[in-house]
């Protein structure tokens, strides 16, 4: 990757895994999601997650042409590939001794190459896979980890193979710069702020008549709850995928999401105004942008 360099505030910066489970969980879970590439032109992957806040302690069975895949536990997600053609999905919690997803494959698709599915456990009792879009489930894995305790046992599943790789430019932009502390409001941008994003965007479309793939993420501080924060920083992200639009890039071309305080490095002390000080330089916002 390269830097970039705009109004002084584009800096390069690499999106890190998130590390926010306890060393309990560390014996269920692996590495915390990340983008993936494009899947291979012959083959289907496949992302089954299960967000965090979802309901419910019992792990969701997750069932593949009515074989056993993993049980998710919250925060938890699984990735493979299979080949592309008729599968069944399907995921079910306390379905022990029948286990259903072996016994039932109502839900079955026809699954097209070189596509990725993502797809959320159902908790209902249904089985039925609740297939997302890709924004809406980068949004939701945000937090999630690899659930690595039990093996596959699909016999349909196949080793992934590389696809497309995408590599991204990223550019940081200050939250303060941007925003009223503990603001996402678009009114609380200051003209320098705003006079950033425009210049932004005008580069992006001098660039490249068909215009990439963005991806806005925002950024928090610790101070006051993680939960608050974690939407904080999709509010502020989603403000600027708005500017971003309004300055003329596709809305089809962005998607947001948020790391919240997940990638704070920095223990600042002493008291609410020492902290929003020492903390400024975690408080950001990076606009990813796809390499063509």
């Amino acid at each position: 990757m390269k830097n970039k360099t705009i109004m002084m505030l584009a800096a390069f910066a690499s999106l890190s895994a998130i590390t926010v489970f306890n060393a309990q969980a560390q014996n269920n879970f692996g590495q915390a999601w990340r983008s993936m590439p494009a899947a291979a032109a012959d083959q289907v992957r496949i992302v089954y997650y299960r967000p965090a806040d979802a309901i419910g302690n019992s792990p969701a069975h997750i069932y593949v042409d009515g074989e056993f895949q993993t049980a998710l536990l919250a925060g938890g997600y699984s990735t493979f590939c299979v080949n592309p053609g008729v599968h069944s999905l399907a995921s079910f919690t306390n379905d022990a001794p029948s286990y259903q997803g072996k016994q039932q494959q109502p839900w079955r698709d026809n699954l097209a190459a070189g596509k990725t599915y993502y797809i959320r456990a159902s908790l209902d009792g249904s089985g039925r896979p609740l297939v997302t879009s890709e924004t809406e489930a980068q949004q939701q894995l945000v937090g999630t980890r690899q659930q690595t305790h039990l093996l596959s046992r699909v016999s349909s599943v196949v080793a992934c193979q590389a696809g497309t790789t995408q590599s991204y430019d990223n550019y940081e932009f200050s939250s303060d710069l941007l925003f009223k502390f503990a603001s996402a409001n678009s009114s609380d941008i200051s003209n320098e702020g705003r006079n950033a994003i425009q210049q932004f965007a005008a580069m992006i479309k001098r660039q490249s008549n068909n215009q990439p793939h963005i991806v806005v993420t925002g950024f928090t501080d610790p101070i006051g709850d993680e939960n608050s924060n974690m939407k904080l920083g999709q509010l502020r992200a989603d403000t600027i995928k708005k500017l971003l639009v309004n300055n003329g890039i596709s809305s089809a071309n962005i998607s947001s999401q948020s790391m919240g305080e997940s990638q704070v490095t920095m223990q600042c002390q002493g008291s609410q105004k020492e902290q929003v000080a020492c903390y400024a330089n975690e408080r950001r916002v990076i606009i990813s942008v796809e390499n063509k």
